[in-house]
């Protein structure tokens, strides 16, 4: 069974305390094997079968079908998982390069060999080539090939992991063809526009200089509130007919090599004192940006843990940190406030 890479978002939800949805254990969804399965926040239709891989199971990592999982086929000769879930951070070119980094650099396939470059391509009934798909050749067996695709469904990703010990790396791609076409994918209304144009994500032109001296400040209540009020603000999806060009999203460039782990990302122009840490491939993230309550004298950097289901606002630093001292710091701190995602409210937390 192929499964995203979570080990690192739970061990860092459970070290924070956090309940969050990617720490409750999977839940099953029974539907009958002769019936197509509705997605009710997103309209997507998953039906018995795709390219002729009969479907398995459904589980949801939550308890609202915002992390679901849907597997088909057999894991012996050929095997499809589809997952279904509302990312921290809408953007397809940074899941696709979180999933493919858990493909070049994981164990499963040892030291896979892409075969060409990443291509986008438009989702059924649309024209602009929002979503993103490569396929891969395994450095061992028993996998004689695997591929990925990343899609774009409003403010939700599906993303297809199909892998075979029977088929080679160009029958492997017809396949998966064939597995987003089947899928039933909900009309687009008239007012909404596509989601732009997909291209991989590049490395960034200059690193971003750490300060290897920064240091999480104490809770202050006030940032916590600040911070909550932002992260709602942020979670918003735009209305429906605003302008394209009053709600394009950033585009990231990668700042360094990531790993299984994580991959930092900075929007574009590259910024020089803000970025995003993408946590395994799963959604979550960790923004690290400018304090607003901070000025020239007292400097600040904000730290917020964005779930699938809430937003959390941490301590921030005095200076910008490095990646992997915000991680363990989050390990060691409990968060001063939090919001949800579909909602206005903002929980303060005991200290």
């Amino acid at each position: 069974m192929i499964v995203r890479s979570m080990a690192v978002a739970i061990g860092l939800l459970l070290a924070t305390g956090v309940p969050a949805a990617a720490q409750q254990q999977s839940r099953k969804i029974e539907v009958p094997a002769d019936k197509k399965w509705q997605h009710a926040a997103t309209g997507l239709i998953v039906p018995t079968a795709l390219a002729g891989l009969p479907r398995n199971e459904i589980t949801d990592a939550s308890d609202r079908e915002i992390d679901v999982s849907l597997q088909f086929g057999d894991s012996n000769t050929t095997h499809a998982t589809i997952f279904l879930f509302r990312p921290a951070l809408m953007d397809v070119p940074v899941w696709f390069d979180r999933v493919e980094t858990q493909v070049l650099k994981g164990d499963t396939f040892g030291a896979a060999e892409p075969i060409g470059t990443p291509s986008g391509f438009a989702l059924p009934g649309g024209t602009a080539t929002s979503a993103l798909r490569r396929v891969y050749q395994p450095a061992h067996p028993p996998f004689r090939a695997t591929g990925v695709a990343v899609l774009p469904l409003g403010q939700w990703l599906v993303v297809v992991r199909l892998s075979s010990a029977v088929l080679s790396p160009a029958e492997l791609d017809t396949k998966l063809s064939t597995v987003v076409a089947e899928l039933g994918w909900p009309a687009r209304k008239p007012n909404v526009p596509e989601a732009p144009a997909a291209a991989p994500v590049q490395p960034c032109a200059t690193p971003l200089r750490y300060d290897p001296k920064a240091k999480m400040k104490k809770p202050d209540m006030a940032a916590g509130l600040l911070g909550a009020t932002l992260a709602m603000m942020a979670s918003k999806p735009p209305e429906d007919g605003k302008k394209e060009e009053e709600s394009a999203p950033a585009t990231f460039c990668r700042d360094g090599e990531g790993s299984t782990e994580l991959g930092v990302y900075r929007a574009l122009p590259a910024d020089s004192f803000a970025y995003t840490i993408a946590i395994a491939d799963a959604g979550n993230t960790i923004s690290v940006y400018p304090d607003l309550l901070s000025d020239a004298k007292k400097p600040g950097y904000a730290v917020t843990l964005n779930t699938l289901e809430r937003a959390y606002v941490f301590p921030a630093f005095d200076r910008l940190p490095e990646p992997v001292k915000v991680m363990d710091a989050l390990t060691k701190t409990r968060p001063i406030s939090s919001t949800g995602r579909d909602g206005n409210e903002i929980s303060i937390q005991a200290q």
